[in-house]
């Protein structure tokens, strides 16, 4: 479906509605401090936000992009506010040794045909196989991780998704190692031994599993 025409001027009231609704959904408390974070001049944006002042299409998508909104509901009230979510991304398995066979690029697998509210919109998912992580994880299970942290030391003792300097990437406990920039990584099968004083290249934390 194409846009609306530049030439179209939605009634401004709703639409400057519309545009506070999405500036407060991103957590900004004002007119200014969404101006700021972006790099908008204030008075226009504010005018397009009080309704003194209508913004065309191509604004919209600048004002949606930044909100996360779709352009078509902003400008024009037209369909939902957000686009539906397809899903978590299915990003490889957790096999033997709870090593992780795991795409870069996003671009592995299917989707998941569920959502978590409580889980990230960046967040991935990797499926168990095999018992190599029994009893915590069986296999089949679908392993939810949360947003990438470059530095991992917020999430010491927690279960993680690591990639190590090496390439490798595990699913174990973080744990510091025994000097700054090295970490163990625990096993959560205690057949396997940790793998102690290693470098890391980031971590995403666990954050649940679905059957």
């Amino acid at each position: 479906m194409s846009p609306p025409s530049d030439s179209l001027s939605p009634p401004h009231a709703a639409a400057a509605e519309r545009l506070r609704r999405a500036r407060r959904g991103k957590g900004l408390s004002s007119a200014a401090e969404a101006a700021r974070l972006h790099g908008w001049n204030l008075n226009t944006y504010a005018s397009n936000e009080n309704g003194n002042a209508s913004f065309s299409f191509r604004k919209a998508e600048d004002y949606a992009r930044a909100f996360g909104v779709r352009a078509e509901w902003l400008y024009a009230g037209k369909g939902a506010m957000k686009a539906k979510r397809a899903g978590l991304p299915v990003l490889g398995k957790v096999a033997a040794g709870a090593e992780a066979l795991f795409d870069d690029d996003y671009e592995m697998g299917a989707a998941a045909d569920w959502l978590d509210p409580m889980v990230p919109e960046d967040g991935i998912v990797l499926i168990v196989d095999g018992d190599s992580m029994m009893p915590r994880f069986r296999h089949g299970e679908h392993l939810i991780f949360g947003r990438r942290y470059d530095d991992p030391s917020p999430l010491v003792g927690q279960e993680v998704m690591a990639r190590l300097a090496d390439g490798r990437k595990m699913v174990k406990i973080l744990r510091r190692g025994a000097a700054p920039g090295l970490w163990t990584l625990e096993s959560i099968n205690t057949r396997y031994p940790p793998i102690e004083d290693v470098e890391l290249l980031w971590a995403l934390p666990f954050q649940g599993l679905r059957v």
